[in-house]
């Protein structure tokens, strides 16, 4: 049987690759170590630290001396995933438990139970591994964690919510094909 090699194309997206996510998440647990030492974060909190530090054009404002910046370093805030963001959210909330477990497994991270709140934290190896990674994409999300937790960590959990309601708003980006076909039938 002939198959066609280039029906076959596989597109590979590193955002939905296990490791890279996990590794992703170390750096976030490094550079939340950073700035709040004796912190831990719960899960909600994180999986909007994380996805919006890997999206941060979402809530920055063009005017910020850091757009300028994390566009500079690669960052696109033009790509297409920006015009998905709710469903993209909704997908890596799902995804990021995996995560999760895969770094507490290898034991570069912790978890501790505080009044109740599971709190997640890295552990001295997860520091240890997080600094060998040191790619341009890993420099560039290092600095976007530290912009987006100084900039979210004022908001109280309900506050955070409904602010990342309206920064995940689906952008109108939809063709209406009825109306196209409609049009054509006239």
């Amino acid at each position: 049987m002939n198959e066609n090699t280039s029906d076959a194309k596989t597109v590979f997206s590193p955002e939905d690759d296990l490791l890279f996510n996990s590794s992703r998440l170390l750096l976030f647990f490094e550079a939340f170590n950073n700035l709040k030492p004796l912190d831990g974060i719960d899960r909600e909190r994180l999986c909007y630290y994380d996805f919006f530090a890997s999206n941060p054009f979402i809530i920055t404002k063009r005017e910020d001396p850091l757009w300028l910046q994390l566009e500079m370093e690669g960052l696109d805030p033009c790509k297409l995933e920006y015009l998905s963001t709710a469903q993209r959210y909704r997908t890596k909330r799902e995804s990021i438990k995996q995560y999760l477990a895969l770094l507490v497994a290898k034991a570069l991270i912790s978890v501790q139970n505080e009044d109740g709140r599971i709190l997640y934290q890295i552990t001295q190896l997860g520091v240890e591994t997080s600094h060998k990674i040191t790619s341009m994409y890993a420099v560039t999300y290092r600095k976007s964690v530290q912009y987006i937790i100084r900039a979210l960590e004022k908001y109280k959990d309900s506050e955070l919510w409904e602010n990342a309601s309206k920064w995940l708003e689906a952008k109108s980006f939809q063709i209406d094909l009825y109306n196209t076909v409609e049009e054509k039938d006239e």
